[in-house]
């Protein structure tokens, strides 16, 4: 009886053995199939947002992001279920790193999206670490600062708005690029102090204007604007070079300071009282007229002295623009 007690004792502590070891080659195995599906992800985007204290991330997600015309187009809805928020996000930013736009709206808190500012974004918002290979279509960049709401009340343009803080970092290993069917117009220049970077433009033609009825204007991230004054289309001028005084009236190059407050509209109101004048004279010189997908694109250099009431400022030397004409 004694020997068939063991017998039995020592089969169920093998059997106990054995499903342990099963068990532990299991788990093993599951941990292996984990590691080995870590391994194979690869992530191919990602987002990482913070407004104010709550934080998201997408990876691998279904979010827009392309690039076209020199810009880069980001935007995603968040829609996770009833208990989570509810935005869309948009970004725009120039290859070169300018940011053009961000926009957030969230739904169900507030009729009216945040935005970066009409003016002098870079007052407000900072981009930091920016990568963008052209050949790779590998993209990557920190932006952080705040956002403003928006005020289409012309009566409370001057009122502070509301601001949100934002931050994020965005990371694309194949940037899908899509054809440029259109030429956008461009200014950029150096001074001795700072760099003007158009991050976005306008022009106009008004043919009731004896003086200057044509005018592209130039608006930086950092709060200045250009504006090219002219009698005639650009792209109607011949090459080369032409100078002007800082009393010249016609066919001209001005310069711009904004001193109004922080605001954003999305209609990019101008008045002139936010808006310093400077007094400026120089030359610009035409160097090419080429048709680019269908626009009269006038390409060109200028120079530039720049005054405040007979104070020389800021020097400009070979400032570069790219004209759409009419």
């Amino acid at each position: 009886m004694t020997n068939k007690t063991n017998t039995i004792a020592q089969t169920t502590n093998l059997s106990r053995f054995l499903m342990q070891i099963a068990s532990l080659v299991l788990f093993l195995f599951l941990l292996s199939c984990e590691k080995e599906e870590t391994i194979d992800k690869v992530i191919e985007q990602s987002i990482e947002l913070q407004i104010e204290n709550e934080k998201f991330k997408l990876e691998n997600e279904s979010f827009v992001v392309n690039e076209n015309c020199n810009t880069i187009f980001v935007s995603f809805i968040y829609d996770r279920g009833k208990n989570e928020p509810h935005f869309i996000f948009e970004l725009s930013i120039t290859k070169k790193g300018i940011v053009r736009k961000i926009s957030y709206t969230r739904f169900g808190e507030s009729t009216k999206p945040f935005d970066t500012p009409d003016f002098n974004l870079r007052g407000l918002l900072s981009v930091n670490n920016f990568v963008y290979d052209e050949s790779t279509k590998y993209l990557n960049f920190d932006f952080s600062g705040e956002l403003l709401e928006v005020e289409t009340n012309i009566a409370s343009l001057d009122q502070p708005q509301k601001r949100k803080k934002i931050n994020g970092k965005i990371i694309v290993n194949k940037l899908k690029a899509t054809t440029c069917t259109s030429f956008i117009s461009d200014l950029n220049f150096k001074t001795n102090t700072y760099t003007f970077s158009t991050n976005h433009h306008a022009g106009s033609h008004d043919p009731n204007l004896k003086v200057n009825p044509y005018d592209f204007r130039f608006y930086s991230d950092n709060g200045y604007r250009a504006i090219i004054k002219f009698s005639k289309d650009l792209w109607n001028l011949d090459k080369g070079t032409y100078a002007f005084e800082q009393n010249t009236l016609e066919n001209r190059i001005d310069l711009e300071k904004y001193i109004g407050i922080f605001r954003a509209t999305q209609l990019l109101w101008v008045r002139d009282i936010d808006w310093k004048k400077f007094q400026t004279s120089g030359s610009y010189t035409i160097k090419e007229q080429v048709m680019i997908n269908g626009l009269k694109v006038t390409k060109g250099e200028m120079n530039l002295q720049v005054y405040d009431n007979g104070m020389l400022l800021y020097t400009v030397g070979n400032g570069k623009f790219e004209v759409v004409g009419f």
